[in-house]
């Protein structure tokens, strides 16, 4: 039977179709959507909820396609534009994107939301004062407009005005009090501005309302453990540590190397490479008492004539200005115990693209993530878990404790699995970055209480120059990382357990999928 292309869909077919899209049932909905646009290639509103489906399941360039056919089919449906430009945003596509939402503005100009999301995108294209008009602009018309607020709080932030942040951040939660992304933005601020309890208090509530917050429970964390560089002395004095990276350089290293360092330290790793060979080295460090004893340190070994040290971040450094040129290899020991943390994947993705020659080589060149169930030791329990003390029950401690312990070990852990690699991070070519999130099936090879998770990693150096923190054979620096669970779990050999892994681009987390 041939069908009459002139027809629209029926009401049924367009309610069924709305109801699948609305309550997320995503695969019904998108074989309805395309079923529709190929029966009634005229009908604008399947091809609007088409690209709709595609954005949200992630395939934003083929949701470009479909909304630019809504588009022509209605060129005046302003929430159309709208909806390409928010796509577009997120394809990095930032003009175009900018374009489509101020044509959503040409035809209606009173809808907030599409004044935030111009404000989004400008942010992202650093024009910060424009985007603080765009979101005044989406306040004016929507004053109860909570998300506008708080990413009115983001710039405002950006600009150095901690305070008129913190205070948006504080209308957003009193217009949406279960807004989790504004709890964790007023987190941030408060850690800036020294009030740690109250930071602690808001990332709690942002997991209290999204208990998968990954970067809250990390900053959570953070904020109750404290961040001090105490681990400086123990990293210097890691053996098995410099003489690794030691070997990796004498190898990447020639005679007419300029090399280019993040993270100066104690200037070890750049004494290290003149040793080797190399011709020049131009280190960074940020933190300016750091930097200045790294230059005491390589002036008392003989080094300062071919080594310079430069108190700056390595994504403010300049060829030409800090560098002379674009450097033939890359060293990088801003490694945590969690292999990400002290940003690693921004720093050196910026480095390769702005201060690493083509085909320049790296140290390190990749690494992965290892995790493995944890046992019940004595050491162990003692660190994560609190039962009686006196004869006095104090579990109930438990609740209100960190889920995540950087633990330096003096006894062997017991291991109740085979270990398994979880996210590898390729440092040598790496580019634009997401998020990840997987699960992973962990088997037990033994009958045991299974307190938690324990992690390390492995490091790829430079070509067959490897090393492994592995926590039950070799002393580290670097504490061992472990994840506890809410309550220790029996199990029996050969029992399977699933653990849920989040990596975003400067944190990692592992939590049992019950």
């Amino acid at each position: 039977m041939i069908m009459d292309k002139s027809k629209t869909p029926s009401k049924k077919q367009l309610t069924n179709l709305l109801e699948h899209y609305q309550n997320g049932r995503y695969a019904e909905a998108e074989n309805l959507a395309v079923l529709m646009t190929q029966d009634f290639p005229k009908h604008q509103f399947a091809w609007k909820v088409l690209g709709a489906i595609l954005g949200a399941t992630g395939r934003n360039s083929e949701a470009v396609d479909a909304i630019r056919t809504a588009i022509e089919l209605s060129p005046t449906d302003v929430a159309a534009h709208n909806n390409l430009g928010i796509t577009l945003k997120g394809l990095g596509r930032l003009d175009e994107a900018e374009a489509s939402c101020k044509r959503a503005i040409a035809l209606n100009p009173n809808l907030a939301e599409v004044h935030s999301n111009l404000g989004n995108i400008l942010k992202e294209l650093d024009r910060l004062d424009e985007a603080l008009a765009s979101y005044n602009q989406a306040i004016a018309l929507k004053p109860d407009y909570a998300e506008a607020h708080s990413n009115l709080g983001n710039v405002l932030k950006a600009k150095g005005k901690l305070k008129d942040a913190e205070k948006r951040y504080l209308k957003a939660i009193s217009i949406k009090p279960d807004y989790a992304e504004a709890y964790y933005n007023l987190g941030n601020i408060l850690k800036e501005l020294g009030r740690l309890e109250n930071a602690t208090n808001a990332y709690k509530k942002a997991i209290e309302l999204k208990s998968d917050y990954v970067d809250a429970r990390i900053n959570l964390d953070k904020v109750m453990q404290g961040i001090v560089p105490t681990w400086h002395i123990s990293m210097m004095n890691d053996e098995l540590r410099n003489s690794t990276f030691s070997d990796a350089i004498k190898i990447a290293v020639d005679k007419d190397s300029l090399v280019f360092e993040i993270g100066t330290g104690s200037g070890l790793l750049s004494m290290m490479a003149i040793e080797s060979g190399a011709k020049k080295v131009v280190t960074c460090e940020s933190i300016k008492t750091i930097s200045d004893n790294a230059k005491k340190i390589i002036h008392k070994n003989g080094y300062q004539k071919k080594i310079d040290v430069i108190n700056k971040k390595s994504t403010e450094v300049k060829i030409g200005e800090d560098i002379p040129h674009k450097a033939d290899l890359l060293i990088a020991e801003i490694l945590s115990s969690e292999f990400v943390g002290e940003g690693v994947i921004e720093s050196m993705s910026d480095a390769n693209k702005r201060l690493l020659k083509k085909n320049g080589r790296v140290i390190p060149q990749s690494g992965c993530i290892k995790i493995a169930l944890l046992g019940d030791t004595e050491e162990i329990k003692k660190s994560t878990y609190i039962d009686k003390s006196d004869g006095f029950d104090l579990s109930l401690f438990n609740s209100i404790t960190q889920r995540k312990f950087s633990l330096k070990l003096k006894e062997k852990p017991k291991i109740l699995s085979d270990d398994e690699d979880t996210f590898t991070i390729n440092l040598k070519n790496i580019d634009n970055y997401s998020n990840e999130e997987k699960v992973f099936r962990l088997q037990a090879n033994q009958d045991g209480l299974c307190l938690g998770l324990i992690q390390w990693m492995k490091i790829k150096l430079y070509e067959d120059i490897e090393y492994e923190n592995i926590p039950y054979n070799v002393q580290s620096h670097w504490s061992t990382p472990v994840y506890v669970f809410d309550e220790p779990i029996e199990l029996k050999k050969g029992q399977f357990l699933d653990i849920k892994g989040f990596l975003a681009k400067d944190s990692v987390w592992f939590n049992h999928e019950s």
